[in-house]
C-alpha cells in the first residue's frame, strides 16, 4: 500500500469506530454488487440463494484488535445465522493463536485488518466512508521551535559542561585555539539559554 492509502485506512477505521451506525456504510457498500443484503445492528448478512451460500460481515470497532476471546464473543452473536462465511473487519489481528483457532470452526473466516479492509472492500468496491475523524499529522520542527529547544534554560548546564571539556582538552592538543573558539561559542549559547526571556517564559500560574 502507498503511504497515503495507509493514512486513509487509519482515518477510515477511526471514523467508522466512532460512528453510531457504521453498518449503514457497509450496507451501502454491499448493495453495490449484491441484492439480498440484510442489515442488522452490528452486522450484515448477504445471501446467494442459488448457490446456497450465506455470508456475515461484522465490523469490530475495538482498537485493541481481534483476539480469540473477542472472536468467540462475536461468533456467539451470529452463529444463529448459520453462515458459510464470516468476514470480520477489525483494527488488526492482535492474537498469534487466532489463525489456528479459526480452523476449528466449520465456517470459513476472513479476517480483514484496517489495511486489508481498505484494499479488499473499500477500494475494490470503489466505495469509501466519509472521513469524519483524522489522526493528527506530525509537523516538522519549525525554525522558531528549534530556537526554543536549543536555547532553553535546561540546556545551560549542557553547554557549560561541553565548554569546560573543550577548554580542558585544549591544554593537551595543538589545535587549542580551535577548541577555545568552540568553547567560547558554547559559553555564549549557555548565557543565551540562561537569560533568554523569550524561550523561558515565567510561569506565575499556581495550580494548587
Amino acid at each position: 500500500m502507498k503511504l497515503k492509502e495507509k493514512e486513509s485506512a487509519e482515518n477510515i477505521f477511526l471514523s467508522l469506530a466512532f460512528e453510531n451506525n457504521p453498518m449503514d456504510f457497509f450496507y451501502k457498500l454491499a448493495t453495490k454488487r449484491h441484492h439480498d443484503v440484510t442489515k442488522h445492528k452490528n452486522y450484515l448478512t448477504i445471501e446467494y440463494k442459488l448457490e446456497g451460500v450465506k455470508t456475515v460481515l461484522w465490523f469490530d470497532n475495538s482498537f485493541e484488535g481481534l483476539n480469540v476471546p473477542r472472536l468467540c464473543d462475536i461468533y456467539s452473536k451470529i452463529k444463529k445465522e448459520k453462515a458459510t462465511k464470516i468476514v470480520i473487519c477489525c483494527y488488526e489481528n492482535s492474537d498469534k493463536n487466532l489463525p489456528s483457532f479459526i480452523r476449528t470452526f466449520k465456517e470459513k473466516f476472513v479476517i480483514l485488518d484496517r489495511y486489508k479492509s481498505y484494499e479488499k472492500l473499500y477500494k475494490l468496491y470503489a466505495c469509501f466512508p466519509e472521513i469524519t475523524k483524522t489522526y493528527p499529522k506530525e509537523k516538522s520542527l519549525a525554525f522558531k521551535d528549534m530556537l526554543k529547544y536549543s536555547f532553553n534554560k535546561k540546556k545551560t548546564k549542557s553547554y557549560l559542561f561541553s565548554a569546560l571539556i573543550l577548554i580542558f582538552s585544549g591544554l593537551f592538543v595543538r589545535v587549542s585555539i580551535y577548541y577555545c573558539l568552540i568553547a567560547s561559542l558554547l559559553i555564549v549559547f549557555a548565557l543565551i539559554s540562561q537569560f533568554n526571556i523569550t524561550n523561558n517564559p515565567k510561569n506565575d500560574d499556581e495550580i494548587i
